[in-house]
């Protein structure tokens, strides 16, 4: 069933994941579910990981309000967190040194105290070096796993802003497996 629905995910979702890399952090969900698992992004998969995660803790946050409400409206029994990003991709090459700004402290109390086993980072967007960075959300989720020895993935890992934000801050030591743009650290 999970392999049907993903290759249907891909089809008609194109230019998002692929189906390997859906799998791959399909199949640790599944091995840790129930689970805590917190997503920064929503989209036409966000149903896909609250299903994996039947009868456990997800949690979505996004900052396009779009997106929210189409989640919201889309998927049943969906929590979705609005957030703000103030960096832009173009700011990485100066925030690498400062990492502590990059800290999403305006996150509810629930969310940062939550012990996360899983965190998967595919937002924001980030797709040109003027959009939202993905700094923020990678160091936050670092901060998170760290603490309760979590999972974590991050997509589009092709792109020189996340694969770098993703080792400095999760640490190139942690990298369990890389699957086309999708890295899974555990930190655990």
């Amino acid at each position: 069933m999970s392999q049907e629905r993903i290759r249907s995910l891909v089809e008609n979702n194109p230019g998002q994941a692929s189906a390997a890399e859906y799998m791959l952090v399909h199949g640790v969900i599944a091995t840790q579910a129930p689970c805590n698992l917190l997503v920064f992004g929503v989209g036409r998969d966000s149903s896909l990981w609250m299903d994996t995660n039947k009868g456990g803790h997800t949690v979505f946050v996004e900052d396009i309000k779009i997106w929210a409400d189409y989640a919201r409206n889309h998927v049943d029994g969906i929590t979705v967190i609005d957030v703000r990003y103030w960096t832009l991709r173009i700011m990485w090459s100066f925030l690498r040194f400062i990492p502590s700004l990059l800290h999403m402290r305006s996150l509810p109390v629930d969310i940062l105290d939550t012990e996360w086993d899983v965190i998967l980072v595919d937002g924001p967007r980030g797709t040109r070096w003027y959009r939202r960075g993905r700094m923020m959300s990678i160091y936050t989720a670092s901060v998170l796993a760290k603490r309760s020895r979590g999972k974590v993935f991050v997509h589009d890992c092709h792109r020189s802003t996340e694969a770098e934000c993703s080792d400095a801050f999760l640490g190139a030591d942690h990298l369990v497996s890389e699957v086309e743009t999708m890295r899974y650290y555990a930190l655990g």
